[in-house]
This record gives C-alpha cells, sequence and structure tokens, in this order.
C-alpha cells in the first residue's frame, strides 16, 4: 500500500476472470492489488481445501468500519439485459450475507458489522480519490476483471470504498436459466468481504472459502454463502 499526502491509503481489490492459457488480469493498482479469478477449480484444490465449514483460515486487510458502510446505488451505466431494480435487490442481499454472517454452517450471526442503503445516486464509482461517498455501480474494466473494490483507510480506519462492476460481462443474478455466466451475488459477496476488512486466503488450501482467489466457476453460487474461515474474520473485527 502507498501512503497518500493526507495519511490515507488507498487499494485496490480486484476480481478477475481466468483467461484460458494466460494468467488472470488485474485493474491497475491505486496501491494494491488482489486478484480473484472466475474458474473452474483445480482437481488438486478440491482434495486439498477442507469443507467450508471446517476451514478456519482468514486473513485482515488492516482496518475495519467504525460506523455501518451506508452506501448507494448507480444504476446508470447497468447492461441493458439486466434489471435496475433486480440487481439492486443483489447487491443487498450481497451485502447481507456478510453482516448477517449467512452460512450452511449452523453457526449464529456473532457479526456486528452494518451496512445501509440509501437508494440510487447519479454519482460514479471513483477509484482515483476519495470523495466522501460510498458508491456501487456498473464501470468500464479491463478485460477479464470482473469487479474491484477501491477502499480509503485513514489512521487504521476504514472511511470509504466503492465497488465498480465490469458492465462488460454477462451476469447471472439468479441461478436459475444461469448458463455459464458468473453470478453476480457471489461476486458482490466476496468484495463486500473486501470492504469490511477481510483479504483473501489461499486457494489451493483454502477454495472452498468466500475469500479465496478464485470463485467455483460459471453458475456457482457456493461463495455468497460464508464459511468458517470468513466467519470467524469477521467476528474478530466486528
Amino acid at each position: 500500500m502507498t501512503t497518500h499526502p493526507r495519511g490515507l491509503v488507498a487499494a485496490i481489490a480486484a476480481l478477475s476472470l481466468l483467461i484460458i492459457g494466460a494468467g488472470p488480469a488485474s485493474a491497475q493498482p491505486a496501491g494494491s492489488v488482489h486478484a480473484v479469478v472466475l474458474g473452474e477449480r483445480r482437481s488438486n484444490s478440491v482434495g486439498i481445501a477442507p469443507a467450508p465449514c471446517k476451514d478456519k483460515a482468514y486473513k485482515f486487510l488492516g482496518a475495519k468500519w467504525h460506523r455501518p458502510y451506508s452506501w448507494a446505488f448507480n444504476a446508470t451505466a447497468t447492461p441493458s439485459e439486466l434489471d435496475r431494480s433486480a440487481v439492486a435487490t443483489v447487491l443487498k442481499r450481497s451485502f447481507a450475507n456478510i453482516t448477517g454472517a449467512r452460512n450452511d454452517c449452523g453457526r449464529s450471526d456473532r457479526v456486528s458489522a452494518t451496512s445501509d442503503y440509501l437508494g440510487r445516486t447519479r454519482r460514479r464509482v471513483n477509484c482515483n480519490a476519495p470523495d466522501g461517498h460510498n458508491v456501487i455501480g456498473f464501470g468500464r474494466l479491463p478485460y477479464g476483471v470482473l469487479a474491484v473494490t477501491c477502499y480509503w483507510i485513514r489512521r487504521g480506519r476504514m472511511v470509504e470504498a466503492d465497488i465498480k462492476i465490469n458492465r462488460f460481462e454477462s451476469w447471472a443474478l439468479r441461478l436459475r436459466r444461469c448458463r455459464d455466466k458468473p453470478m453476480l451475488e457471489a461476486t458482490i459477496t466476496h468484495e463486500a468481504g473486501h470492504v469490511f476488512g477481510l483479504d483473501h486466503i489461499g486457494e489451493r488450501r483454502h477454495g472452498r472459502l468466500t475469500m479465496s482467489p478464485y470463485l467455483d466457476g460459471p453458475c456457482q453460487n457456493e461463495e455468497a454463502t460464508l464459511g468458517l474461515g470468513d466467519m470467524r474474520g469477521l467476528e474478530a473485527l466486528y
């Protein structure tokens, strides 16, 4: 990470699409880059990674929120094939997966983090500099990058975070009728994990957790549901 003259730290967390025969693409960093790729998980990862409810692994980005994360949705660049209200519903559900510690492990919600949806805004996602607003929306990203989370830290506290979603990807909002598309809910749940201070953990040994750097693959939504490590990390922060 690099330090801003005012004491702010800026960084980008990127969610990328696996390109066959090439390494994962990533956005140019403002401070540091975290790449996540979408693809069928390697067979050796399946054998090594524990079941999500048995995997305790987690890592931190180095900051947390000390107030609710209040965000707005810029719907103007939403792809025409997607219903804007349906997209907003998925975004809200994705954040609720984090703040409500949604899981299939039978573990109760012990996470005190909260988020507030402020409705729609005309403000754009801004990854160049903090502007005092948390915005989520679609925009232009490099080929292969699914989404980026840009966040700013001041004195160990998360003070602002925007999420940009690649408008040129073909997105699935629900599993029904999904055909070879990334699930928006799994993607944004992962990005919301970054917003609330979770970093990536290794794919080979922890590939079934939400914060692993590989999504399960097209039309897979398992990582919208938190694993034990994801929950333990959030519980330690909040």
